[in-house]
This record gives C-alpha cells, structure tokens and sequence, in this order.
C-alpha cells in the first residue's frame, strides 16, 4: 500500500511462504514430535495430534526460520516429497498418498527421444533400453487377444524383418526367419501340449550331444537312444569282451566286438582263436548276427551267422562257405576246399593261400609240381575233367616224394581193360583242369 511503513516486512515473509510451498520438500510426513535442535529452513508435514510447539498445529507444516516456528496449513492437493526420497506425495485433505498424474495416463501415445505414430505408440530411441527389477523378479509380458492373434518379438535390419519369436497365429512358440521379411521359414517349433520341439529344417549340431537321448556306455540298449560313436563298436575300436558269460548274459546291444571261441559261446574253436563279431539285431530274447575268424591265412579264415533262443541258450552259429574254403572243380561243382592247385598243359592256378608250388611240363602228358606238401588226408583229392556224359576225358596218376616234396602227375588217355585204365600219355585238353588237393598248411594261431 502506498505510504505503508516497512513494506520489506510483509514482502519478506511472502518470501518465506515461498520457499515453503514451492516444490516443497519435508523432513516427514505425519510428524508428532518437535526436533531437539532444526536445521534453519527444514519443514515438517505435521500429523493430526502434534507436541510441544507444534501444539494446535495439526496438518499444518511446520517450518523453523530465524529462530522461530512458521506454520502454514495444508491445503487440498499440496505436493510434497520428503529428504532424500523420489515418490511425490499429495495430500487429498485427510491423509498424504502417492501421486497419480493424470498427464501420464492415457496418453496417446510416447516417444522417447523420437516419435511415436499409431501402431508403435511407445517408441524408444536408444542405444539400449533397460528393465530391471525392484527388489525381486521381473517379467516382460506380451498379451494377445485370442489364440489366431500374435504375440511375438520381432527383428529387423532397415525396417525390414529378419527374425521372428513368439506365438503367431497359434499358441504354439515357433521361432522364424527371413532373408528379406517377405518369405519365412521356421527353424523351431514347440507343440503347446507336449512341448517337444520340432525343426522342420533339419538340425546342424557342431557341439557334443550329450545325456540320457544318447547312449551311456558300450552296451548301453536303451530304446530311443542315439548311439555315439565307440557304444557298441560303432565306427571304432571295437569292444573286447572277456570272461565266461555268453552273449545273451552279457545284454549287449547291437555292435562291433572281439572275443576269444570261448567268450564268443557256441563256436567250434579252440580258445585261442579270435573272432569278430557284428551282432545285428536282439529282440524277443532272440539275438542275431555274425563271427569272423580273425586269421592272416585265407585257408584258415572261417565265417558264421547265428542266432540265439533264449537269454540261457548260447547263439548257434551256422558256417558259411566262401572262397577261401571252397572251390568251384573242373567240372562246375562246388567242393570243400583246403590249398588247391588248378593245374593245366601250360602251368599252374594257385590257391588264395599260395603255396610257392614250381610247375614244370616234363613232356606230353607228364607234369612236375615242387615244393608242395602231399594230398590230403581226408576227404577228395583229385578232381579229374569229364566230359558231357561225365566219362573222364584224361586218366591221372600221381606219386608224391616226400623228401624233395615233389608231386609227379601223369595224364593218359582212358583205355577199357577190365576196368578203367592209363593208355597212351595225354596232355591236359585245352581250357580243362585237374584239381589237386593238398593237405591244410599248419594253421597260424591269430
């Protein structure tokens, strides 16, 4: 007012209204009781039955200035934080609460640092973005309407899509990508029911695959499980058996194995002969597969296959022949064979397991052949060729000479005489054979 004495009075202390009721800050809200000693300057949010100074003060704020107490009463929707803390307070006439700032409902939309548009109405641009926890967990949650709807996170590079996680069109999670956002392949998808994952692509694995999907050991037989290489013999080293169980105790899975006759059960061997052994298939009780007599001699290699009746019975193994053990005679049958040399006007055939034999064309019809052992002792010894009415075409005679181990054959022609006889000495018809039988080398125990 004009001519008002001490106008700086009535300024100064609007002045320290001022200070109090913008952007006001206390020291608590509720206060009951008076501080020993304020700071100059510092308010309290009194409560409804203060003490001592503040007495007749309630919901008032109490300010301490110049060495007294200045009280100003609240007034409906004062904001306030209290020392040192972030949430803003109001106060609705009876009690102080959080604030709830109706600016920042309902927007339509937030750009952070850049702007928003109708589809993407919170838009972030940052080099990162960061949600974090307050004391606990935290979840992102992305919510869709129905189940034909998505729910998903997507990538991009320029605007355009590149990757895509989440629930599309269905409730179950697929995992997709793209080279250009316009064609999509799936990479993973897990069935909402079981969960089981599928890759419609196939699956690169460059890692180990390890735990209870693969096998856990050599004779691991589990079903369903993938075999790694070494179980069972597979694309290794194969699996040393020993001890006396046959194979149905030992519950092997299928596999490569090595094992002496008598580990191995069945076979006709003696124990110091080693087999390999390729077991194929076990099912029912019933166990198959094959043995091999592991032999540096062709003479003296064997093979079986064989099968097994119960988990008490040993395999029975069934030989088979093959060209180490047979030959095919000058006359096209099939015969049991030890060392066999094929001999003809010109010179000698000799066996898988050559024998080193000398040929030698002494003159018409007379062939000597060095260094061999004698015929065998059992079972044929010579194979003569016969003609289509299965007459001989040549008469044959040998004599052995132990000491130069020497096999002298002679050939002739087929005379009657009372019985079948040598006449004149006949070479060996072209394209014919005679099959000479010799008696198995010493066998090499491998």
């Amino acid at each position: 007012m004009p001519s008002q004495a001490q106008k700086h009075v009535t300024h100064n202390e609007a002045l320290q209204k001022l200070d109090v009721l913008v952007q006001t800050v206390v020291e608590a809200f509720d206060a009951t009781d008076p501080p020993a000693a304020p700071t100059d300057g510092a308010t309290w949010a009194l409560g409804a039955a203060p003490t001592g100074d503040w007495s007749h003060n309630a919901h008032n704020l109490a300010t301490w200035t110049n060495g007294a107490w200045l009280f100003t009463a609240l007034q409906q929707s004062f904001t306030a934080v209290e020392q040192g803390g972030a949430e803003l307070m109001i106060w609705d006439g009876t009690t102080w609460n959080p604030s709830e700032i109706s600016e920042l409902s309902n927007l339509n939309g937030l750009g952070v640092n850049t702007t928003h548009d109708s589809t993407n109405r919170l838009s972030v641009s940052a080099p990162a973005t960061l949600l974090t926890h307050e004391g606990a967990g935290h979840q992102v949650k992305i919510n869709k309407a129905t189940v034909a709807d998505t729910a998903s996170l997507l990538f991009q590079t320029d605007w355009s899509g590149r990757a895509e996680m989440g629930t599309t069109g269905t409730d179950d999670f697929s995992i997709k990508v793209s080279p250009d956002g316009l064609a999509w392949t799936t990479g993973l998808h897990f069935d909402t029911n079981t969960g089981i994952p599928n890759a419609p692509e196939g699956l690169l694995v460059e890692g180990a695959i390890t735990g209870t999907a693969v096998t856990q050991s050599a004779t691991d037989a589990t079903s369903g499980r993938l075999l790694k290489v070494g179980d069972g013999g597979a694309l290794a080293g194969a699996v040393q058996l020993s001890g006396s169980e046959n194979l149905h105790e030992r519950d092997l899975g299928c596999g490569n194995y090595v094992a002496i006759a008598a580990t191995t059960g069945g076979l006709a061997e003696t124990t110091s002969h080693w087999h390999s052994l390729m077991l194929t298939n076990r099912e029912n009780g019933f166990l198959s597969g094959f043995a091999i007599r592991n032999a540096a001699n062709p003479a003296s290699q064997k093979c079986w296959f064989g099968t097994g009746g119960t988990a008490s019975n040993a395999v029975v193994w069934t030989e088979l022949w093959h060209h180490a053990n047979t030959t095919v005679d000058t006359n096209g049958f099939l015969k049991e064979a030890s060392p066999i040399i094929r001999v003809s006007q010109n010179g000698i055939e000799e066996p898988a397991e050559p024998l080193n034999a000398r040929f030698s064309r002494i003159g018409v019809g007379q062939y000597q052949i060095s260094n061999v052992p004698p015929l065998a002792q059992h079972g044929w010894q010579i194979e003569v060729p016969q003609d289509a009415n299965g007459n001989r075409i040549v008469f044959v005679a040998v004599s052995y000479d132990v000491g130069a181990r020497v096999l002298n054959v002679t050939t002739s022609e087929v005379v009657w005489d009372a019985g079948w006889v040598a006449g004149r000495a006949k070479d060996i018809p072209e394209s014919r054979w005679v099959d000479l039988r010799f008696s198995p080398l010493p066998e090499t125990i491998e």
